[in-house]
Order: structure tokens, then C-alpha cells, then sequence
């Protein structure tokens, strides 16, 4: 017989003697009456039924072809058990052996039965939260720093393995593919090569790579797609992310925004090591924000435009020279702003760390955008609605296997190739293959998706998103002149950063 045919023989044993037994088990806690088959996945097949008055959730491990199994399905009940604290855990209540039909001995967890999975609450509802996203996010900081301090890394985040109470609280449950560290738990757990390592969606890149080593970055990348999945339904692989404050804009957003960017990034260098580098970053970004007088950093671009090309000060200017273009990028760099600067097109816009002039009159954006500079409008007026627009001319793609392309990344300064090696997390150069994180890599996008890129401090008329909408219509110009400019720019003066606000 097949182990295929194994599986299933005992999954069909498990779902006879239920209905055998007319819907009741006896446990040595007592009898699980009202059985009703609520899921099936991985290894486990689970009912719900009551006991004691109590609604509970039993699962079966109904896969016992590898020792393996047995070993991690007792870990994930025992190990857990131990934690001290298991607030916004799943709570187990017990283990048992049940003798089936034929002398076959079925292990089973119970435990508490929970209103419904993340999945399941998110498909049900007509409109996505904001207090219930950030209740989200905090949620999983905070189990995942707990289980992590405990020594236990979870490997297999994502929406059906996070519970919701009617209370609209949240559990983390199934901790069947969990690592734990064998100093602290006497049942290892071990995972065999073959055998199932989480959810692609959700799971880090680098868990598909055999001989892995558990980290607590896989899951903090598990976080950022959980949470990326929750306001779009959809995870995000490779460019161009949907950013959360497209469709929350409070501040607490703003900042969730800026931890879920770097808990996503491929490379798992690049991402936090650790929750509490979490917790440290978010205190930066918010005491930074309440530190920062939005005046002095506008008046520090101020000075970049004026130190760039100092006729802005008989108005509006055009400049089209490469000279102010590389100035430009100079007299940014080496000012000293206590916020990182933003770019928005009235459809996208994202906070940059770096811009960097490659030549030719073309620029880096942040890490990856390329851009090339047709020319610069400049304008000073009252610190708020000084600004800066880049105008993008048509750019050159890259040309891989003999066909135009404008994602690429460029592979230790010398290979240029596709960016869907990013998916896999492997790629293939002259018939050798490698491990992304083992390159230098760059991930360049020429694509000419809009015209006109505003460049400012967060609190400057030209970034905050109550201007969106202006700059989109903006957009739609094929060619602009200082009337459209003039135009935009006392559209744009109606709407102000509400710190800016403040003080005037």
C-alpha cells in the first residue's frame, strides 16, 4: 500500500469511527459530543465538538508513515504547554492516543475551539479595519517576540493559523512545522528534508533553501506579508508594493508602513534580526516625528533649491543642464534632514533614503527607480509650497535574451537578468546556480509609469496625500509650461500638513 493510500485509509478510519460512535469520543477528560469536521490540512484533520459545556477543536494527526511526524505533533502540544504565558495562544488542553477500529492508535490534541481563522474573519468582512489592522500588527509583534524569547520559531505564519475571538482578539495556533531550541526543550521536533516547510505566499524566501537554519527573521517576514495580505488580500513579491497608507493615513499607519518595508525584504540580512529591533525602530521613527520641527526641515530644502540654481529667486525656474541636475543631487545629499525626504506622483509616493546621479542625466531614486531627467521645475515661495519636479523623459530598457525589459537586477555589478529570480531566491549565471543572498545585487526599474516626480519634505504641500488627487490630474499633462506649474502650484497651497498648520 501507498503512503499516499495510507493518508488517506487513515483520514477515512478517523471519519467512520466518528460516525460510528453517532458523533461522541471518550476521552479521559470526559466525552467530546456534536463531532463535525471543521478543516483538514498538512497533517492534521480537525472537529469541533463540546465538552463540558465547552465548545472545543480536536485534532487528529493523520499522517504516522514517519516516526518525524509523531515526534513534532507531541512537541507542538508539550512545548507549548510550557510557556508560562500563553496569552493570545492557542490554548491546549490536552493529548491523547484514541484507539480506532483495528488496533490503529490515532494522536489528538484538544483544545479551545475559536470563532473562526484570519482567512475566514477577513472573507466575511465588508470592509477592512483600521483599528482591527493595527490591532493586527501589534498582535503578532507581540506573540512573536514572546514564543521567540521562549525559544520557539514558528516557520508557518499566515492567515489560517491565526484565530479571531468574537472579541475580535487574536490567536496564533498550529505550531506543527515550529523549531525549538534543544537547550530548552527536550522534544526537538526535527523536520526531514522532504517534508512540508509552510506556506509559499507567506513563508521568507529562504525557507524554501535546504539546510535552512531557523531564524527569527522568517518569521518577521511572515508578519509583513500577513499584514500586507490583510489590507489588499493579496501577499506581495518582488517591486512596486501597495503601500498601507494608500488606504489608512493616520500616523500609526505611517509608521507600520515603514516597519512592514523592511520586514519584507528578500534578503534576510536586510530585514530586522530580532522583534525587539522592531520595538526600537517604531520608538525611533515616533520620537523622531515628535522631535523634528517641520519649518527647519523645509527650510533646509529651501536652501538645497536656492544653493541649486540661485535665479529661483526671481520666480519659477526650468532647468534643463545636466550641471544643476548633478548639483541638485549633491546639495541633497550633503544637507543634514533629520526625516528621510519623500517622492509622490499623486499615485504612488514613498519615503528615500538615497538618490544618486548615474550619469547621462539620470538619477536613483531610493533603492531602484531609475529616472531619466528631461528637467527640473524649481520654485521657493513660503517654505510649505516650495518645489521641486523632476520631469522624466522616455528611458533607455534593458535588452535580456534579445527582448525589451524595464525591472531588471544587476548581479555584482556585471549580469543583468529578470527580476522573477527574486521568487525563488535563486538564479542561474552561466550554468552555475546561486543563492541570491550569496550576490551583490541591485534591483533597477526604468519603467515610465509617470511623467512628473515631486520631491519635498513629509510636511511640503507637494507629499502630504490630501494632494494626491491633485498631482494624479497633474499627470495627465503630456507637456507642461509656467502657467500648468503656476496653476498646480496654487491648487496645491489648499491643502497643508497639518503640522504646518499649526503653526501658521
Amino acid at each position: 500500500m501507498s503512503k499516499e493510500d495510507e493518508n488517506i485509509s487513515l483520514v477515512t478510519r478517523v471519519r467512520r469511527f466518528i460516525e460510528q460512535n453517532k458523533g461522541s469520543i471518550i476521552l479521559s477528560l470526559g466525552e467530546i459530543s456534536n463531532l463535525n469536521e471543521i478543516g483538514q490540512g498538512g497533517n492534521g484533520l480537525v472537529y469541533g465538538g463540546v465538552q463540558n459545556n465547552q465548545e472545543v477543536a480536536i485534532k487528529f494527526l493523520v499522517e504516522d508513515s514517519r516516526k518525524s511526524k509523531l515526534q513534532r505533533f507531541k512537541a507542538e502540544y508539550f512545548n507549548i504547554n510550557l510557556l508560562e504565558d500563553r496569552s493570545n495562544i492557542v490554548n491546549y488542553i490536552n493529548y491523547e492516543e484514541i484507539s480506532l477500529e483495528e488496533g490503529y492508535l490515532v494522536p489528538a490534541i484538544i483544545m479551545k475551539r475559536y470563532d473562526k481563522s484570519l482567512k475566514a474573519f477577513r472573507g466575511v468582512t465588508s470592509k477592512i479595519s483600521e483599528e482591527t489592522f493595527i490591532k493586527l500588527f501589534y498582535f503578532l509583534l507581540n506573540t512573536l517576540d514572546k514564543i521567540h524569547q521562549n525559544g520557539i520559531i514558528h516557520r508557518d505564519i499566515k492567515p489560517e493559523n491565526i484565530l479571531v475571538t468574537k472579541e475580535i482578539d487574536f490567536i496564533l495556533t498550529d505550531f506543527g512545522i515550529a523549531n525549538y531550541n534543544p537547550e530548552l526543550y527536550t522534544l526537538k521536533a526535527k523536520t526531514e528534508r522532504r517534508e512540508r516547510l509552510a506556506n509559499y505566499e507567506f513563508s521568507a524566501p529562504e525557507q524554501a533553501n535546504k539546510g535552512a537554519v531557523p531564524a527569527p527573521s522568517m518569521d518577521i517576514y511572515a508578519l509583513g506579508q500577513v499584514c500586507q495580505w490583510y489590507v489588499f488580500g493579496a501577499t506581495h513579491r518582488g517591486t512596486n508594493r501597495s503601500r498601507i497608507t494608500d488606504i489608512f493615513t493616520s500616523e500609526e499607519a505611517e509608521v507600520i508602513e515603514i516597519v512592514l518595508n523592511k520586514c519584507l525584504y528578500n534578503n534576510h540580512e536586510q530585514r530586522y534580526q530580532n522583534i525587539n529591533e522592531i520595538f526600537e525602530h517604531i520608538n525611533e521613527i515616533k520620537d523622531s516625528r515628535r522631535e523634528v520641527d517641520p519649518f527647519e526641515e523645509m527650510f533646509l530644502l529651501n536652501d538645497v533649491i536656492c544653493s541649486t540654481c540661485p535665479s529661483v529667486s526671481q520666480g519659477l525656474q526650468f532647468v534643463d543642464d545636466e550641471k544643476y541636475i548633478k548639483r541638485l543631487v549633491e546639495n541633497i545629499n550633503k544637507q543634514n534632514f533629520k526625516k528621510k525626504l519623500w517622492f509622490n506622483t499623486g499615485i504612488a509616493n514613498s519615503e528615500f533614503s538615497k538618490i544618486v546621479y548615474l550619469g547621462n542625466k539620470i538619477i536613483l531614486l531610493g533603492d531602484y527607480r531609475e529616472l531619466k531627467i528631461k528637467g527640473i521645475w524649481l520654485y521657493t515661495g513660503n517654505s510649505y509650497d516650495d518645489l521641486i519636479i523632476f520631469e522624466r523623459e522616455e528611458n533607455e530598457p534593458f535588452i535580456i535574451n534579445g527582448e525589451e525589459v524595464y525591472h531588471a537586477l544587476i548581479i555584482n555589478d556585471e549580469h543583468i537578468l529578470e527580476t522573477h529570480h527574486l521568487n525563488s531566491g535563486y538564479i542561474e549565471i552561466e550554468d552555475k546556480v546561486y543563492r541570491l543572498a550569496d550576490l551583490q545585487i541591485e534591483e533597477r526599474n526604468r519603467s515610465n509609469d509617470y511623467n512628473y516626480f515631486f520631491i519635498g519634505t513629509m510636511f511640503h504641500c507637494s507629499i502630504i496625500k490630501a494632494n494626491d488627487s491633485v498631482l494624479n490630474e497633474f499627470q495627465k499633462h503630456e507637456e507642461i509650461n509656467k502657467e500648468a506649474v503656476f496653476q498646480l502650484i496654487k491648487n496645491l497651497r489648499r491643502n497643508k500638513h497639518r503640522e504646518v498648520g499649526y503653526r501658521l
